[in-house]
């Protein structure tokens, strides 16, 4: 599976001099095997993609909340006549995934509906588990305001934990037997130690935390994404600094 981390910021997207480096678009990561693109949530990262012609396309939400949504009306594959969009993701709050769409593409929020789009869109609920091309998707229960999902994919003897918006405590463990001998975990990673004490229960983890849930996992890597936008590039670079582990540059690719 080849790995582009489109958008890496959490919260809201940000400009300016100083992200430049990490990039100020919101949740999404790219995922290619085969003739599959599978998409992980669709922060403003998603508008930068550019898929491929002959691919398939699938995206998996982890949950609904706008910055891992609020690219989907850019994403340009939307505009291909006949193109198949499969979309996935967890009932929330009652409601499901097309329910909430439905809700967002409408007016006055946005001028026309999924429907009106040129490609084939399907809209479904997030089965127990999920095989797409030769990847197997599965999936566990975040701790994160309104719920949220974590996804691993694997095809043959490689396999990426995809665990942003996810505090650490009430499911560690869960976490950690989850992502047993992963090849990658891109782990939530929005607060530093001195900030984690002031958001408690806000959804999100520290760098820190994640080294040690891969280490225990026995996973062969860990990058951490989520990166808050009060963060710019140098408190990026002394966080990672810190921490002794990778921070995920925006458009940055990897093979796992």
């Amino acid at each position: 599976m080849r790995l582009e981390f489109l958008g890496t910021r959490g919260s809201t997207p940000i400009s300016g001099q100083g992200y430049a480096m990490f990039g100020g678009s919101t949740a999404c990561v790219r995922v290619i095997s085969g003739k599959e693109e599978i998409y992980l949530d669709a922060g403003t990262g998603i508008v930068s993609a550019r898929p491929e012609k002959d691919t398939n396309i699938s995206v998996l939400f982890s949950h609904m909340h706008l910055d891992h949504i609020e690219g989907l009306p850019f994403f340009s594959a939307l505009g291909q006549k006949g193109r198949g969009i499969r979309l996935y993701g967890k009932r929330r709050e009652g409601a499901s995934v097309a329910d909430i769409l439905d809700s967002i593409f409408t007016p006055p929020f946005w001028p026309v509906g999924l429907s009106d789009y040129p490609a084939d869109i399907t809209v479904s609920d997030l089965p127990r588990t999920l095989t797409i091309g030769n990847v197997k998707i599965t999936h566990m229960e975040s701790d994160h305001p309104g719920g949220s999902t974590i996804y691993r994919l694997d095809e043959g003897n490689s396999s990426f934990v995809y665990a942003t918006d996810f505090e650490h405590g009430k499911h560690t463990k869960d976490l950690i037997e989850f992502s047993k001998g992963a090849s990658l975990i891109a782990y939530d990673g929005q607060y530093d130690e001195d900030e984690y004490d002031d958001y408690r229960g806000f959804g999100h983890s520290t760098a820190s935390v994640g080294k040690d849930i891969a280490w225990r996992a026995g996973a062969k890597k860990v990058c951490i994404i989520h990166h808050s936008p009060a963060h710019n590039d140098e408190a990026l670079l002394k966080m990672e600094r810190a921490a002794g582990i990778h921070f995920v540059r925006c458009g940055e690719s990897t093979t796992v």
